[in-house]
């Protein structure tokens, strides 16, 4: 009993510590979507007025359909290249220490740098765009676009760019998730005359199944509630990329709307989680282990 004690009495400043920088803002954040809310003054109650308001708004509406589509793209893009990459550099290539730096670079640039950089890169060639330029030069002018301007192809451009930008994190995952596996595994494939396609299939892939989770979790999060600096910087959530987050920014701090944008947190807030939920319950109920 005494060393049962000392365990909560050691949890105690952890346990104070979200709740007063989490679950705490979390409760008054939810409180304040309940009432009109102009970021200054609370005022009267509202009931679930704004949940209803914003789920019935079709701005909202179509920031979700956005946010979905690039949470697919983002998703998917990051744990292929992610997986790809990290066999690549598990090769025993010339330089490849070099070019695991060179992957996790675009993850320490500061975002404004990022869009700098993306906007230069695939602006009109009349602007010196090099991507429009290269084009233009090897004969596929017709294939030019305004890559970060055109409703369709700019929430792609940006997802795009999100993967390369976070790419070499989820390469250093899988690498050390592959770094993990018993050497034994391969040898007893290779003897029972798998190739190397069969080794990674039934021996890579199964061992790497809880770093795909936790690869594809970060992903899904990142998508759904921390996009909005790459979309703001290059596009400023214009030319159909709008998402939720980039949404919300508008109507709390371009209208003033901030009960109805923390009503959008929430609900943002309850798909994603629902999301999450559902999909750790698929791989528990997949696993054999269990």
């Amino acid at each position: 009993m005494t060393r049962t004690r000392s365990a909560y009495l050691c949890l105690l400043p952890g346990m104070a510590l979200i709740s007063v920088f989490l679950i705490v803002p979390l409760g008054y954040g939810f409180w304040l979507s309940l009432h009109a809310f102009n970021g200054i003054i609370v005022g009267g109650w509202m009931g679930m007025a704004h949940y209803r308001a914003v789920l019935a708004d079709p701005g909202f509406q179509s920031a979700l359909r956005h946010t979905a589509v690039f949470a697919m793209i983002v998703v998917v893009g990051k744990n292929v290249a992610g997986l790809a990459l990290a066999v690549l550099v598990s090769l025993p290539l010339r330089g490849v220490r070099i070019f695991r730096t060179m992957l996790f670079l675009p993850v320490t640039l500061n975002i404004i740098v990022i869009g700098a950089f993306w906007t230069y890169f695939l602006s009109a060639a009349r602007f010196g765009g090099l991507l429009n330029q290269t084009l233009s030069a090897v004969g596929l002018g017709g294939l030019e676009q305004s890559w970060l301007g055109t409703p369709g192809i700019a929430l792609v451009t940006v997802a795009l760019i999100e993967i390369w930008r976070w790419a070499g994190l989820h390469t250093l995952m899988f690498l050390a998730g592959m770094q993990a596996i018993d050497p034994s595994l391969y040898a007893a494939a290779k003897l029972d005359g798998a190739n190397a396609w069969q080794r990674f299939l039934h021996v890579t892939l199964p061992q790497l199944r809880p770093i795909i989770y936790v690869s594809t979790l970060l992903a899904l999060m990142g998508a759904f509630v921390r996009s909005f600096d790459v979309v703001w910087v290059l596009t400023r959530a214009g030319f159909g990329t709008q998402v939720v987050v980039t949404y919300l920014y508008g109507e709390a701090f371009r209208y003033g709307h901030f009960d109805r944008a923390t009503a959008m947190g929430y609900i943002l807030l309850v798909i994603a989680a629902a999301i999450s939920l559902a999909y750790s319950a698929i791989l528990k109920d997949e696993d054999p282990h269990d």
